[in-house]
């Protein structure tokens, strides 16, 4: 009878075993032979009790398909087949990140790279710590440090990984030292938003177990106690629609760390009604290209149709959006705005009736908007062959279309106006409607706040008023910066100056149509002789109708005794720092109706520091209402009561120059803002019928609101 297949143990499917012992048991006394390794045939003999135990050479780093079979009474069984392979290539020596060191943190993370799935393992620290490493080999390891309570302790670290088959690496060495008479570090500080509509935000961060953790810089300061695990959170109210400046210390005894610095805006005021161009209605399209004016960088939703749709303005706050329409209904859009604060807008509201029945409108390729060209060239695809008419610019035109549907013509704009220019096959009652605001007007040149010299910084920030959402340049510095102006119109940019030494700065302002105003220069001095100047949480703060202005910041060089003093408003005002921060609030009375060029020092007993500037205007007159000789409220036609389009505008003077204006179709009950321009100029797409009323609005930066004026539509 022939023998069954001897039972052999597991060796494992990776080994770094050469030779490889191999275990089992068989019949009483039967041979064992063993095929598939790096020898022809291994045999050993069974024992009384059927055991065996054989070394068996393997072909090395490769895989051995091993066949074990016994011989009983000159007949061999069926073989058991034993797959293993061989690994002797231990792994590289790990990649280890230099960790810090001196620290005075009891716990370091070593953090570094090796074979993957590899077991590392640190050694010299006070125990012992293994890890596996991920499937990129990526390892982090917390390793407890041998410390003293005086004296500073090295910690000569081993890292070794060890792969699947045993094989260990090199060590890599790793010297942290342990020293409790360090400085303490200084907190970090975990991601925050940039903005937010909260008055109250929670900080949170790792730091050195057991030490405080202050927080100071907003509207209420606080503190905490870091957890054994390294870890903190903490509460703080913001101050309200500011950028907030919060410095975040560890305190350990009377040792106090560098500032953690973290900024965030705090904002509750929405965002204006957006500005939405005209569209054609009623239109044959299911699908509606929605373009308009918000918020720079504010989220636009809008809802009304077959589907709600969304897009994000630029920073400039241009967004186009397309908008899936309900078929043969009337689709009521409705776009709102939220900003990076979760601030959310009044809506904006477009009717746009889609009726299947009539011909596809004529496509027009995208253009630019604003341009200062006075002819633009238009082009775009509708049917083969078909003439088409475009009015709305200084003059009508008429191209045709060739065999493809292709078709383009040049069209000249109406001068520094909204141009809503349709495009339609005669007689059809299809429009096509393209906005394009047409400016060749240069930008005034920047208004700048005073520029404190000479100064002990080499970070200086040129702030102050332009075109709204014009482009500002600065040059002359160690390196050029450019900045976006806000929709109101106000602007800061940084720039680094260089060292003992007059700069002369250049600043210009070029509108979105291209026009460059003209250069405002400007000399700053850097002396190094100097303290520098406080730093200004807020450095071209937003007219106010408030009496009262905080001024709040850090000075350079934190003490006891350190005093800031700030002048230029109503009178001078004294006050203490934070000797440990050098944080402070200070409280001036504004002059009423004026610009207040507010000058900011700080003082170590006779010791002044280079003065830090900020201008804060006060404003609590309300804008002239609107000049109704100076409105006109078109209207591009009406289809059962419903507007196809239309324009606000007012000339040079008819409202107070970069007031937002707010125009209403109080028959309609729309709504729609812009920006005056420097002249006091604007001009804003609205949807009118012919007797409509338009209520015209005036809102200065300050937030007074003037009386209004209306009009009607015709």
């Amino acid at each position: 009878m022939e023998a069954g297949a001897p039972s052999v143990d597991s060796p494992g499917e990776l080994t770094n075993q050469n030779p490889l012992t191999l275990s089992g048991s068989a019949e009483a006394s039967a041979t064992i032979q063993i095929r598939g390794g790096a020898d022809a045939v291994v045999e050993t003999t069974a024992t009384g009790d059927g055991s065996f135990e054989v070394s068996v050479p393997l072909r090395a780093d490769a895989e051995n398909t091993l066949l074990v079979s016994q011989v009983v009474d000159g007949a061999e069984s069926p073989a058991t087949q034993v797959v293993v392979t061989h690994d002797g290539m231990p792994p590289s020596a790990p990649d280890v990140d230099p960790p810090a060191s001196p620290t005075r943190l009891t716990m370091v993370t070593l953090r570094g790279s090796t074979e993957a799935g590899a077991t590392v393992t640190v050694t010299g620290g006070l125990e012992d710590v293994s890890g596996a490493a991920d499937d990129s080999g990526s390892f982090s390891l917390d390793v407890e440090l041998t410390t003293s309570a005086s004296a500073a302790v090295d910690n000569d670290l081993s890292v070794v990984a060890t792969d699947a088959a045993g094989n260990a690496s090199a060590a890599t060495s790793v010297s942290v030292t342990f020293d409790p008479n360090i400085a303490v570090d200084a907190p970090i500080v975990d991601a925050v938003p940039d903005a937010t509509n909260q008055a109250t935000i929670t900080l949170s961060g790792t730091a050195e177990a057991g030490v405080g953790v202050t927080v100071v810089g907003g509207a209420t300061d606080g503190s905490t106690t870091v957890a054994l695990d390294g870890t903190w959170s903490v509460d703080i109210g913001l101050r309200p629609n500011r950028v907030n400046t919060i410095l975040v210390f560890a305190v350990s005894g009377t040792d106090t760390s560098s500032a953690a610095t973290v900024t965030v805006r705090h904002d509750d005021i929405a965002p204006l009604v957006p500005t939405l161009d005209a569209h054609a209605s009623p239109t044959g399209a299911e699908l509606a290209r929605i373009t308009g004016l918000s918020e720079g960088g504010a989220s636009i939703e809008i809802t009304g149709g077959a589907a709600a749709a969304s897009g994000m303005a630029n920073e400039v706050g241009a967004f186009s959006i397309d908008v899936m329409l309900t078929t043969d209904a009337t689709n009521e859009l409705s776009a709102v705005a939220t900003d990076a604060a979760g601030n959310a807008s009044d809506a904006a509201t477009l009717t746009i009736v889609q009726d299947s029945s009539l011909e596809a409108p004529i496509l027009v390729d995208p253009v630019t908007s604003p341009t200062s060209d006075s002819t633009v060239s238009l082009s775009g695809t509708a049917a083969a062959m078909v003439d088409i008419e475009i009015s709305g610019g200084a003059s009508t035109v008429m191209t045709t279309s060739d065999a493809t549907g292709a078709w383009m013509a040049d069209v000249d704009l109406n001068p520094n106006a909204i141009n809503e220019l349709r495009l339609t096959r005669p007689s059809s009652g299809v429009d096509t409607v393209v906005t394009i605001a047409h400016d060749s007007l240069a930008p005034e040149a920047p208004s700048l706040n005073p520029l404190a010299s000479p100064t002990g910084n080499t970070s200086i920030v040129i702030s102050g008023t332009t075109e709204a959402r014009a482009r500002v340049s600065v040059s002359g510095a160690t390196m050029p910066a450019a900045v976006t102006a806000a929709a109101d119109g106000r602007f800061d940019a940084t720039v680094v100056i260089a060292e003992d030494t007059e700069t002369t700065l250049s600043v210009i302002s070029t509108d979105r149509a291209g026009n460059s105003s003209s250069p405002v220069m400007v000399s700053v001095t850097h002396s190094g002789d100097i303290p520098a100047a406080p730093t200004l949480d807020e450095t071209n703060p937003a007219p106010t109708s408030m009496p009262m202005y905080t001024v709040t910041g850090a000075v350079a060089e934190p003490g006891e005794g350190v005093m800031v003093r700030i002048s230029g408003a109503a009178s001078a005002v004294t006050e203490a720092t934070d000797p440990m921060t050098g944080v402070f609030s200070a409280t001036v009375m504004l002059t009423a109706n004026a610009a207040n060029d507010l000058t900011v020092v700080s003082l170590n007993g006779a010791i002044e520091s280079a003065p830090a500037a900020v201008t804060v205007v006060h404003d609590d007159i309300a804008p002239a209402a609107p000049d109704a000789s100076a409105l006109t409220a078109s209207a591009s036609g009406c289809i059962a009561g419903v507007s196809t389009g239309g324009n606000v505008a007012g000339s040079g003077g008819s409202v107070e120059a970069r007031a937002t204006v707010r125009v209403e179709n109080v028959t309609r009950s729309t709504e729609v803002t812009t920006t005056a321009t420097d002249g006091g100029s604007f001009s804003v797409s609205i949807g009118i019928c012919s007797g409509n009323v338009i209520r015209v609005t005036a809102v200065d930066a300050a937030g007074n609101v003037g009386a209004s004026t209306e009009i009607t539509g015709s």
